[in-house]
């Protein structure tokens, strides 16, 4: 019995060990653009995130996952879409305005779903999310090359 709990035992460490090795052989991106793409599994915990953040109700919680996992499945049908063309977009701008789109009309779901005073407090989460994120991209590339200081009305003006 305890050969056999061992040997599971083993095996998870491998598994979780061959799983971080490949999240650190990836690194952040491999010069495409394509860094870091979220899975639902990384979807699920951000809407538990959120819904203990702004306390939702279990009525909220799932409406707001079937709002993220809506919102993470056009996704990525734009990428599947993008990389069947060749890669990156050509009109960059073009793909961003589209984006923009996407997220502004979850958020107009969002909107519909949650009190007054939760829809505030998820937009700021949102808007120290894209902070953080911006501060990453900036770490990652200090000379500006493909970070925010090509792109400085990114996500502005929006909400």
């Amino acid at each position: 019995m305890k050969r056999v709990v061992n040997f599971r035992m083993i095996g998870l460490a491998l598994l979780v060990s061959l799983f971080a090795l490949n999240i650190t052989a990836q690194g952040p991106g491999d010069g495409t653009g394509r860094g870091f793409q979220m899975t639902e599994e990384d979807i699920i915990e951000r809407v538990e995130s959120t819904s203990e953040t702004l306390k939702l109700t279990d009525e909220q919680h799932k409406k707001v996952l079937a709002i993220e996992m809506d919102f993470y499945n056009k996704r990525q049908i734009e990428r599947q879409k993008m990389m069947s063309a060749g890669g990156p977009p050509t009109d960059r701008e073009a793909m961003r305005e589209k984006m923009m789109k996407m997220r502004d009309e979850r958020n107009a779901q969002y909107e519909e779903v949650l009190t007054k005073e939760q829809y505030e407090k998820f937009i700021v989460m949102q808007e120290q999310r894209r902070n953080e994120m911006r501060q990453q991209r900036q770490q990652a590339n200090p000379d500006g090359e493909g970070g925010e200081a090509e792109r400085p009305d990114r996500g502005r003006g929006r909400n």
